[in-house]
């Protein structure tokens, strides 16, 4: 084979592994984005939800100051409830992204990320119930004056 033969078909192999290269990199590409979205709501999620304990806590502690049990007990579950509700909306976005992405990569045929993405995803909405666990101990905590 002359070198000109050599060269056509090297760049001609070039070629044909460069579409599969590209699509693996956007697979990727797909997949990073989509679990660095589902983290992102979870830190959201995280920080609101720290917030509305720490306003919660602060307003028990001044209701039991003043003897006011029963508001102290209903600011609590107002908390939990208003936690539940983004919870459930955050779990629902989640699950939005994840379905669409996942989808995304099986129309791709990248198997191993689309389980790496549902696995992320699982992940996330699996710590919003321990999340809502520890805001309830807190303001158990703080209802029992502690």
């Amino acid at each position: 084979m002359n070198r000109l033969g050599m060269l056509t078909f090297v760049c001609s192999l070039a070629f044909s592994t460069l579409p599969s290269n590209t699509a693996r990199a956007d697979a990727e590409s797909i997949a990073a984005r989509c679990v660095t979205e589902v983290q992102n709501t979870v830190s959201r999620v995280e920080f609101i939800v720290a917030q509305r304990t720490t306003d919660t806590v602060r307003l028990i502690k001044r209701y039991l100051s003043v003897g006011r049990v029963e508001e102290a007990i209903a600011a609590a579950r107002q908390c939990v409830d208003q936690t539940k509700d983004d919870m459930r909306a955050a779990a629902q976005y989640i699950t939005r992204v994840c379905d669409h992405c996942i989808n995304k990569l099986l129309r791709m045929e990248e198997y191993q990320l689309a389980r790496r993405v549902a696995y992320a995803c699982d992940s996330a909405i699996g710590k919003f119930s321990g999340l809502l666990d520890r805001q309830e101990l807190v303001l158990a905590d703080a209802l029992n004056g502690n």
